[in-house]
């Protein structure tokens, strides 16, 4: 049986919102259904409405978050989420946009179906909990729904590391970074850095080294529920080098330091309309053909 929302939560971010985006309309169609609306600092100054709310006070005690954005608006809300947290919807404002499917010329046809009529999917996108061992302390880290990265810094150099998976040994790898990532993260930055392509139901995470100086060095797909440890060697001079979460700062990794990502408890909660389709995503975002070439349409 759908989920009843009734306290929605409308949030966005400074830099996602376009000229064209029509908020207003948005949270007007919202109040004019008799729906509870929150809205974050953000929307509340465009829509000229007092008492905008900080991202954590818009959220809390919602029923359903309405993002506006693209996907790094959805990533930075997935942030402030913990265990039992309430379904995301996203409206793109973006660019390419694959958790954020309802494109704004629709939003409104969207709402009806999604709000109204009962017409949706709630899809459960799996998260990572990354830690960070380094000087005698753990540093923890906040769940990621694409990416952990690990990369050189602002300088082109090499990254040495060895990576362990459950406690046996994978290799020592030499490359600009590393990426582990979700089957959802399958589709940002490990995409451009060669990796595959993975259903966002699979319970699988991927470590795939970004240009490593082996070329036999190749992704890999394990299992969700592993515990990968990445330890860092000193490399060049003892540098610091940056981990990234989201593609948000996450810490600075010294020399010796371990990473450990494991599978966080608190998977997040996507709110899709009916019938969306990952395959259908994939050719629409990635501009993949589905006919021969002078031949008719393919099924």
């Amino acid at each position: 049986m759908p989920e009843t929302f009734r306290k929605i939560a409308v949030t966005t971010w400074p830099i996602a919102l376009r000229p064209e985006t029509n908020l207003s309309g948005l949270v007007g169609w919202l109040a004019g259904n008799g729906f509870e609306v929150a809205l974050d600092e953000t929307s509340a100054a465009v829509v000229n409405e007092p008492g905008g709310l900080a991202h954590e006070k818009a959220i809390e005690g919602a029923d359903l978050i309405i993002v506006i954005g693209g996907d790094g608006s959805m990533l930075r809300t997935a942030h402030l989420l913990g265990g039992d947290a309430p379904p995301l919807l996203g409206i793109n404002a973006g660019h390419l946009g694959f958790l954020v499917d309802i494109p704004e010329s629709g939003v409104i046809s969207a709402l009806e179906s999604v709000l109204i009529k009962g017409e949706y999917a709630i899809e459960s996108r799996m998260r990572l909990r990354p830690s960070v061992q380094q000087n005698g302390a753990v540093i923890p880290l906040s769940d990621v729904l694409n990416d952990v990265v690990l990369t050189s810094g602002p300088l082109a150099r090499m990254v040495e590391f060895q990576i362990s998976v459950d406690g046996r040994q994978l290799g020592i790898f030499r490359a600009d970074g590393l990426i582990i990532a979700t089957p959802t993260g399958s589709t940002a930055y490990s995409l451009s850095a060669g990796g595959p392509l993975l259903m966002p139901d699979l319970n699988v995470m991927l470590i795939n080294p970004i240009c490593p100086h082996t070329l036999s060095n190749r992704p890999l797909v394990i299992p969700a529920e592993s515990t990968v440890d990445v330890t860092l060697f000193a490399g060049d001079g003892g540098r610091s080098l940056p981990l990234s979460i989201d593609g948000q700062p996450g810490c600075d990794l010294d020399a010796g330091a371990r990473l450990r990502v494991v599978l966080s408890p608190d998977p997040v909660r996507l709110v899709r309309p009916r019938g969306s389709d990952f395959f259908e995503i994939l050719r629409d975002k990635l501009l993949w053909e589905t006919h021969p070439r002078g031949g008719k349409n393919g099924s």
